[in-house]
């Protein structure tokens, strides 16, 4: 299990007639969103990263990292949503039979395009460094209350994290 105080607890996945359904906690509260004041970025990011930490220390990457996928609740933030996430150093998914089977097929990309990471985007297996890569981002969101990489398409937010250095906060 997953029992962070900034992370919603990850208690079980349950395998249904060939989906699995994750048992976590109810989290009330509402998705991060910027600018925010630096005390409170600060903060939020040290709690954000204190769940990443454990999760990756269980060897559980989220892969989705996002700002609507971390709620401000009244204790601070809580990281939530392991749909897309793999369980292990290799990309194996949380339960690789029935988790993603039907949602993804090698080398298909998982996650949010605007959060994720050049090896994601190319196909490449996401590990650790994939989350602290999305992590970079929120950060950034949540000072500046705008996306790091974005685009009027798809295709250029794609060439803008592979090819661009992230953009100043200034």
């Amino acid at each position: 299990p997953l029992e962070h105080p900034h992370s919603c607890g990850l208690y079980d996945v349950c395998p249904e007639d060939g989906v699995s359904f994750l048992v976590m906690e109810y989290v009330e509260g509402t998705p991060l969103a910027g600018p925010l004041p630096l005390e409170r970025v600060l903060a939020y990011a040290g709690q954000i990263a204190g769940a990443l930490d454990e999760a990756h220390r269980k060897q559980i990457v989220h892969r989705d990292l996002k700002p609507s996928n971390i709620l401000v609740t009244k204790s601070g933030v809580k990281l939530l949503d392991f749909g897309l996430a793999k369980l292990g150093r290799h990309d194996t998914p949380l339960d690789d039979a029935a988790l993603t089977r039907g949602i993804t097929a090698a080398g298909t990309i998982l996650g949010t395009l605007h959060y994720m990471s050049p090896e994601q985007l190319q196909g490449s297996p996401a590990d650790a460094r994939s989350d602290i890569f999305a992590f970079g981002l929120v950060v950034y969101e949540m000072l500046t209350g705008r996306r790091a990489f974005d685009g009027a398409s798809p295709a250029s937010i794609i060439a803008a994290i592979l090819e661009r250095s992230a953009p100043s906060v200034d």
